[in-house]
């Protein structure tokens, strides 16, 4: 299995476009971190994007993306190239659950556990003014505070 996947190019991560094995770890989501997601634009946005990824339908799925994502983050992969990785996420995670979150303005870790139990730290980064749209995307696995 995975023991360890750095998605920083998932969505236009610092302008990278790629699937990069290896690279810095996230900052750990603490155990104690709550389950919820604080009441914050930023977190109804993640909401939204989870939400639409288990709803298991790739159109409305690329269509919340439209609306959350920046222009700039859009723009770096093609739709051709999200539905992609949108599958291959499903492989990977079949539903997405937050097991805990941490939060500040400009980004929200959440740990979500994989097919097969492995945690895995989705980092949502946001643009600093209203409506803070998504501007990127990483997925790291194994690097997970226990």
């Amino acid at each position: 299995m995975i023991s360890m996947l750095l998605l920083t190019g998932f969505l236009g991560l610092q302008g990278s476009q790629g699937v990069v094995q290896g690279g810095p770890p996230p900052k750990p989501v603490p155990k104690t971190a709550p389950a919820a997601l604080p009441s914050t634009p930023q977190a109804k946005h993640v909401k939204a994007y989870i939400d639409a990824f288990n709803s298991g339908d790739e159109a409305k799925f690329m269509k919340v993306q439209e609306a959350l994502m920046s222009p700039e983050t859009l723009a770096r992969r093609p739709a051709e190239q999200r539905a992609k990785m949108y599958a291959r996420l499903r492989g990977d995670f079949p539903t997405m659950k937050i097991k805990r979150a941490a939060a500040t303005a400009e980004q929200i870790r959440a740990v979500i556990e994989d097919r097969d139990g492995n945690e895995a730290i989705f980092s949502f980064d946001f643009e600093t003014k209203a409506p803070f749209k998504i501007k990127g995307i990483g997925i790291d696995i194994g690097n997970v505070e226990r």
